[in-house]
């Protein structure tokens, strides 16, 4: 397994993954998202990756895409530690989940944030995502703010 940048040829199985990850968040949230529009998706997955600013890795492995993860660096000046990365996006194929694939993009992009003189990482990550939660808290992240939502009928 070979975790690397993303690159304009990978598009395609990176589209694939994010439709995964798209409807496994519609399945777990009861439809709360539409189903992926490619072509918007394909536009911010290219825009995220070719700004040499952001760190957009992929777990590629014989060719074939296992994972990803997405994170726009910013600088916020209303923090004292105003280096941030916020993950867009972050998943692994659902057939290959549990075989630390997840883990080795994490670790690989936390190097990357640390070389790069990023002092924090931020992300949302929905209450009913239970395994997305549990693996976020075994790896070290902690829960920092509740959002709260009320649908209007």
């Amino acid at each position: 397994m070979q975790i690397r940048k993303i690159v304009s040829a990978d598009l395609p199985q990176l589209l694939e993954l994010a439709r995964e990850v798209r409807e496994h968040h519609r399945e777990v949230l009861n439809g709360y998202f539409t189903p992926q529009d490619d072509n918007m998706e394909a536009r911010c997955i290219a825009a995220w990756a070719e700004n040499e600013s952001n760190i957009c890795l992929t777990a590629e492995e014989n060719g074939k895409v296992s994972g990803m993860i997405l994170g726009e660096c910013k600088n916020n000046p209303w923090l004292e530690k105003p280096k941030v990365v916020v993950i867009h996006n972050f998943g692994v194929r659902k057939s290959l989940r549990g075989h630390g694939i997840g883990k080795m993009l994490m670790d690989a992009f936390y190097r990357e944030c640390q070389n790069r003189g990023i002092q924090e990482i931020k992300f949302g990550v929905f209450n009913n995502n239970k395994a997305a939660y549990d693996f976020y808290i075994r790896y070290g992240f902690e829960p920092q703010e509740q959002k709260m939502s009320m649908m209007v009928k």
